[in-house]
Order: C-alpha cells, then sequence, then structure tokens
C-alpha cells in the first residue's frame, strides 16, 4: 500500500510539472502611437491633409494553449484606433456618395477599432516558436466626414448662407486573415526577438497588420517581462462595407506582458 501511495504521488507530481510546461496563458497590454498616411475616398483623398491626430492606439490581446491534440489553441485582441483631423478642400472630393466641393472646411473622424478572434496551431516550441493559425477580425467602427461650405453673396457685405455635408460610413465587416507568429528566444538572456502578422488578400483588396518587437523578462520569477516594437498596418479595400481606402498606419510601440 504504501509504494503504490508513494507511486500515485510521483504521478501526480509529475502530472503537475508537465501541466506547468505544456498549458500556457499569454498576455499583453500596451499603447501604439500611430501615423496616418495614404488615401481614402473614392477619389483617393490622401489623408496626410487632414493633419489626423496621432493619438496613443490601445491594445490588449491574450492567449491560452492547451495539450489537447488537433484542437487549436485560441488568442483573442482588441485594438481601439480613433483620430480625427480637419481640411479645407482644394478640390472636390466624394466619400461614399457624398461629394464634399472644392473650399469646404471638413472635419474627418475616423474610427478602425477591431477585435480578432484567433485560431492556432503550436508548430514548434523551444528557443525558437512558431504558431500558425486563422484570424476573424470583426471591425466596430466608422468613417465620419463633416464639411461646411461658404456661398459667394452680392453685395459682399451682406451675410450668407453655408451648406452643410455629412457622410457617415460604418465599418463592421469581419475579415479572414491570415494569422503567424515566430519567436526566438535568446538562451540564458531573458530576452526574446518576435515577429506577429495577419494578412489576407481578395479580388484585389489587402489587409495587413504586422509587428516587430522585443521582450525582456524583467522579472522572470513573477513571470513579468516589458516590450516594445513597431507595428505597421494596411488597409487598402474597396468594398469593405463602402469604405475606400488605402491607408497605412504606423510607429512604435510599449506594451507589459505577463506569461505563465
Amino acid at each position: 500500500m504504501k509504494k503504490i501511495t508513494l507511486a500515485l504521488c510521483a504521478a501526480l507530481a509529475s502530472a503537475s510539472a508537465s501541466a506547468d510546461t505544456i498549458l500556457g496563458f499569454d498576455a499583453t497590454l500596451g499603447a501604439w502611437q500611430p501615423a496616418y498616411s495614404g488615401a481614402i475616398g473614392v477619389d483617393n483623398f490622401n489623408v496626410d491633409e487632414f493633419a489626423l491626430a496621432e493619438d496613443n492606439v490601445t491594445f490588449i490581446q491574450a492567449a491560452l494553449e492547451h495539450p489537447i491534440p488537433l484542437i487549436p489553441n485560441i488568442l483573442v485582441a482588441h485594438s481601439k484606433i480613433e483620430t480625427s483631423g480637419s481640411a479645407m478642400l482644394s478640390e472636390n472630393v466624394t466619400f461614399d456618395d457624398e461629394t464634399f466641393v472644392i473650399g469646404s472646411d471638413v472635419t474627418a473622424d475616423i474610427n478602425l477599432t477591431h477585435t480578432d478572434a484567433t485560431l492556432y496551431y503550436e508548430i514548434l516550441d523551444n528557443w525558437v516558436n512558431l504558431d500558425l493559425g486563422l484570424t476573424a477580425r470583426l471591425y466596430d467602427g466608422n468613417f465620419q466626414a463633416d464639411g461646411v461650405m461658404g456661398m459667394s453673396c452680392i453685395p459682399e457685405s451682406s451675410p450668407c448662407p453655408s451648406i452643410e455635408q455629412a457622410e457617415n460610413i460604418e465599418l463592421s465587416g469581419v475579415l479572414p486573415m491570415v494569422y503567424g507568429v515566430a519567436r526566438f528566444d535568446l538562451p540564458f538572456t531573458g530576452w526574446s526577438i518576435i515577429a506577429q502578422g495577419n494578412g489576407t488578400s481578395y479580388n484585389g483588396d489587402s489587409h495587413t497588420d504586422l509587428t516587430a518587437k522585443i521582450r525582456w523578462d524583467f522579472v522572470p520569477a513573477l513571470d513579468f517581462a516589458i516590450e516594445a516594437g513597431y507595428r505597421a498596418m494596411t488597409l487598402d479595400v474597396k468594398e469593405l462595407d463602402a469604405l475606400q481606402s488605402d491607408l497605412e498606419i504606423k510607429g512604435p510601440y510599449l506594451g507589459l506582458n505577463l506569461h505563465l
């Protein structure tokens, strides 16, 4: 009986140690400061003219890995991307069905907030780590343009009416994307180099979201790490919920990581 008890204890200890190595949780919370470039609208209006604000974007992602064969691991991520700017138009510009004429003062609000649900498999798991899978990216945002056009009056001293225009393009489409991440752990240093990305291309439209970063386990005993990197998104679409754009959104970010 004593031998059976000792064997059971040894088995439980072994199972616990094994669980620590095959069950994993990884979460990152951070701030991204992107700049915006490219074009938007039917006429490919240069967004530089809006002088879009380069406000911090908050993002969070969490991944759970398990030991069950054939069932994919899961990662959920959320990025809140909002910016705004204004311009006096030097040409006629059409957003969806609304044309804003030359000389109008136009304010633009861009919201590209999205949530990712990713199913992936761990292909390699040692000092070189490789994950591959598929992502469903759900957008919950919009593009809002508000314009005011002044009218010429005769005589010039008389009050002149103005014409107000508005266009709101809801963005709520789901995009399927390929997902991949590669991590290279530098042995005995606590440092890692990570490349992560999503991408899709269909019928002339394309969307990529790529991140390169370094991670440092500054408190190994508590499984905390700090990471810094650069994230670049491109959104070249013609038929995503009536949004037409060729945008590039990129900049540095800083995050705090917990991995168990």
